[in-house]
């Protein structure tokens, strides 16, 4: 009896951290989606693991980032105007150990130095590991939302 107690006690213990893990991992998420918003680079670098990957909504090639030369070349943008106000729809997380997988649609605006903006609808999905008490973001993926 008492050894399926402890299994009953030890489930319970195992999902409340994982559930902890996706609430924290989610607010690491929009933490960061603020952060881009805002234009800090500081709190932007400070989710990402060095050596991220990324593919942005351009259908581009794979992009390495996480370095200095990623952040002074976003702090380049930002300075020249580029803005972002985007929102978060629909976040969920999963988590497997220590990572965790988000998915997210992200709506709104982005508007160039130029002064003019354009409407954005894209779809997101994000590995985050955790590393050191911190969910990094080691890749992410966004491409455009079309709906038929």
């Amino acid at each position: 009896m008492k050894v399926i107690a402890l299994f009953v006690m030890g489930m319970f213990l195992t999902s409340v951290v994982v559930a902890d893990d996706v609430d924290d991992a989610k607010a690491a998420e929009m933490d960061l989606m603020e952060a881009e918003n805002q234009g800090d680079m500081d709190r932007i670098f400070g989710h990402i693991a060095p050596g991220r990957s990324v593919f942005l909504p351009n259908g581009g090639l794979l992009i390495l980032g996480g370095t200095p030369e990623d952040k002074r070349r976003r702090q380049a943008q930002s300075e020249r105007g580029f803005k972002l106000n985007l929102r978060v729809r629909h976040l969920e997380a999963e988590i497997y150990g220590d990572t965790a997988v988000l998915t997210y649609y992200r709506v709104g605006t982005i508007s160039a130095p130029d002064g003019t903006s354009r409407p954005v609808s894209l779809r997101v999905s994000v590995v985050r590991v955790k590393q050191a008490g911190q969910w990094k973001v080691v890749h992410r993926h966004g491409s455009t939302l079309t709906l038929p």
